[in-house]
């Protein structure tokens, strides 16, 4: 399979998509609802290529077009930076402020005020729902149609089957999701609304609430993993830490304290 990537051969497999073609040549395609870790599902568009196939040249996502034969790929051409552009500037009314938006406005001259400001902090790359949905207690979910679209608990309730892994929040490209923990329990807000309150645990050792300790059980079985040991779920991660290095100490010093006759001994 002969893969040219903006006039150079690149190295590629059959079936890899276009992004991980890219990424594997160190050429660049932005992206902001893609991860690695998910399966692709072209929301943002932002990442809209070239493709050459014989005589058909088309547009495609790079993030989950695979490759099945030889194939020219156009990376970078005027009409594609135009296009994303205007998809940043679009995406930019919906989630003004956003230093990711802000970084690809910088690179592709786009003008984040072109298009009346919507605040509706969120650009729709379904990132939270697809990972809340693989991690998660299937808390965010894609509710609505057509323009009233949007990321929201069932019902827009306050979701009981949040266990406040905070995945949603470290995966946001826009940074919309954040956590709050105060007064015993974690609260997580979305678009600010809260979504979800989680109790926290009082450590025994020092009286402070920490994060929940998640059962990784189901988690573990849905990413096809095998179990691992069960944390301590009455202590805090930085008692646990300095409990571990304690016995680690003790540890060391007992395989190398001194025999009694030699405690006298001058060396």
């Amino acid at each position: 399979m002969k893969i040219i990537m903006d006039g150079k051969e690149v190295a590629a497999d059959r079936g890899q998509t276009i992004v991980e073609v890219a990424r594997r040549n160190g050429v660049y395609i932005p992206t902001l609802c893609h991860v690695p870790a998910l399966e692709p599902a072209a929301m943002c568009r932002v990442c809209t290529v070239e493709l050459v196939e014989g005589r058909r040249t088309r547009l495609v996502t790079a993030c989950n077009y695979p490759l099945r034969g030889d194939a020219e790929i156009r990376t970078d051409t005027p009409m594609l930076r135009q296009n994303r552009k205007v998809l940043i500037e679009l995406l930019a009314s919906r989630c003004s402020g956003s230093e990711a938006l802000n970084a690809l406005a910088e690179r592709y001259g786009a003008d984040l005020n072109r298009f009346p400001a919507e605040d509706r902090q969120c650009i729709m790359c379904g990132l939270c729902a697809r990972v809340c949905e693989r991690v998660g207690g299937n808390v965010l979910a894609l509710c609505g149609r057509g323009v009233e679209i949007r990321v929201d608990t069932s019902f827009g309730r306050l979701s009981p089957t949040c266990i406040g892994c905070a995945s949603c929040v470290q995966i946001c490209p826009v940074d919309a999701i954040r956590i709050e923990d105060a007064d015993g329990e974690r609260r997580v807000i979305v678009r600010g609304k809260e979504a979800s309150r989680v109790v926290l645990r009082c450590c025994t050792s020092c009286g402070t609430h920490f994060g929940p300790v998640i059962d990784l059980g189901p988690v573990l079985e849905r990413a096809g993993e095998g179990g691992v040991l069960a944390f301590n779920a009455s202590v805090c991660p930085a008692c646990s830490r300095r409990n571990l290095a304690r016995r680690l100490a003790e540890r060391h010093f007992e395989q190398h304290a001194l025999e009694p006759h030699a405690a006298g001994e001058e060396g």
